[in-house]
């Protein structure tokens, strides 16, 4: 599903890189709400505050667990789950940069972006599979779980924490079956539409840089600058 209010494109595929770049390498994992406020406000300005609800809690518990396991961390088992941890939480700050891509992109949009950005195919294509790709799977796991219920075999809330094998055998394996078919569809399907051609693409989504992609795109790049020289003083 698309929205209409959102930044332009180019502007989202530079931020994401950009952002899971620069989260490795901040150690202060306070600095690193600075950069979920911003993606906050993203989510915000296209109307989809209960989605960033999910990733600002998910980043809120992590938040507070980290500090108490990086003072006691002196068992390898403690460490381990601290750097879990760690990696957890900055991977929830660009999966919430890739949500919001996924969710106020279309595929035509994505193409069009990528083609103005000189983007070569081999890129382009794969990329704009993927973002059809995400949607499509979350249905395909959704339908599946009802099927489960319908047969019996998911009987409750907790079953995968009460029946970790089972679950693997009736839900995972069959959504990586039909993750592989699915992958092969979208590809047949972009190559028949001639997104492999090497002639000028012509499309009717139409991209136009407005003042409130530039204001988010400068807010963006402040956020970062910020973050990064605080990083370096302390």
């Amino acid at each position: 599903m698309t929205y209409k209010r959102t930044i332009d494109p180019r502007i989202k595929l530079i931020l994401l890189p950009v952002v899971g770049f620069v989260s490795f390498f901040i150690s202060d994992t306070i600095l690193l709400f600075r950069l979920i406020v911003f993606a906050f406000c993203l989510y915000i300005y296209s109307c989809l505050v209960r989605k960033a609800l999910h990733f600002i809690l998910i980043f809120t518990v992590l938040f507070c667990i980290e500090p108490v396991l990086g003072k006691i961390y002196t068992a390898n088992i403690v460490f381990a789950i601290y750097m879990l941890i760690y990696f957890v939480s900055r991977m929830t700050l660009i999966a919430m940069f890739g949500s919001y891509i996924i969710n106020t992109t279309s595929v035509s949009e994505m193409l069009e972006a990528l083609n103005k950005m000189r983007i070569p195919r081999s890129i382009s294509i794969p990329f704009s599979v993927l973002l059809r790709f995400a949607p499509t799977i979350k249905i395909e796991f959704k339908a599946l779980k009802e099927n489960m219920k319908i047969r019996g075999i998911l009987t409750g809330r907790y079953f995968l924490l009460l029946h970790p094998i089972k679950y693997i055998e009736y839900a995972l394996v069959p959504l990586l079956m039909r993750m592989i078919k699915i992958s092969d569809e979208l590809s047949v399907s972009a190559l028949i539409r001639g997104l492999d051609s090497n002639e000028k693409r012509i499309t009717l989504t139409e991209l136009r840089f407005r003042i409130i992609d530039l204001l988010f795109g400068l807010l963006g790049v402040l956020v970062i600058v910020l973050v990064i020289v605080i990083q370096k003083i302390y």
